[in-house]
């Protein structure tokens, strides 16, 4: 073979090897189907805007975290979250609403701010997302971009990445004919919130009447 057409087959393979290893991998067998439960998942329980949800809350994180019980009651336009235990804090309630949050202490001290997410994070000390959390609890990705999302067979999240934050779904089990998680852990930077939800209510009568 010449040294020219010896080059040229030499160029050719390079572009051919370049090409293939441009080619993004095939998508995994049924993710499609996947993708279109968790959709199908999603628009039911968003579809649900009153929810009800208790069990054991953790946070660690820098300086400050503990542990205790929680129960988390959402409408549409109102967020009603109640912890007693340690958690460095004692017993304390946090509602938000289209007016602003509020934090009452159990020493009777209460305090306000613009959002839920700068409450917790000016009072408590915890950069916790608490807006995107009440989307994370349910087994959703929150309203915004998304950097990973991997999805198991049953269309359920078992792993997200957003805003920063690495969310896993350890397991799930069926309430109010949903699947909705019963543990998930979410870290960032030093910081964990781990969940373990004993009782998932996701009908309208779940909130108004344990106010």
């Amino acid at each position: 073979m010449r040294p020219v057409v010896r080059s040229a087959t030499a160029a050719l393979l390079l572009l051919l090897t370049a090409a293939c290893s441009s080619i993004p991998p095939a998508a995994q067998p049924g993710e499609a189907e996947r993708a279109r439960l968790y959709d199908e998942h999603f628009d039911r329980l968003a579809s649900r805007s009153v929810w009800d949800a208790s069990g054991r809350l953790a946070i660690s994180g820098e300086e400050d975290g503990g542990s205790g019980n929680f129960k988390w009651q959402k409408t549409s336009l109102e967020n009603r979250i109640n912890f007693h235990g340690a958690l460095g804090r004692g017993a304390w309630t946090l509602e938000s609403d289209e007016n602003g949050a509020m934090l009452a202490l159990a020493d009777g001290s209460v305090y306000r701010a613009g959002s839920i997410d700068e409450l917790v994070h000016v009072q408590l000390g915890w950069k916790i997302p608490v807006d995107h959390l009440s989307w994370w609890v349910r087994g959703l990705a929150a309203p915004g971009a998304v950097k990973t999302r991997v999805l198991d067979e049953q269309g359920n999240l078992s792993e997200l990445l957003q805003d920063g934050w690495v969310i896993e779904f350890g397991k799930y089990r069926v309430f109010d004919d949903l699947r909705l998680p019963v543990r998930l852990t979410a870290r960032q930077e030093g910081w964990k919130v781990k969940l373990a939800i004993r009782s998932w209510k996701t009908n309208a009568e779940a909130l108004p009447n344990e106010r």
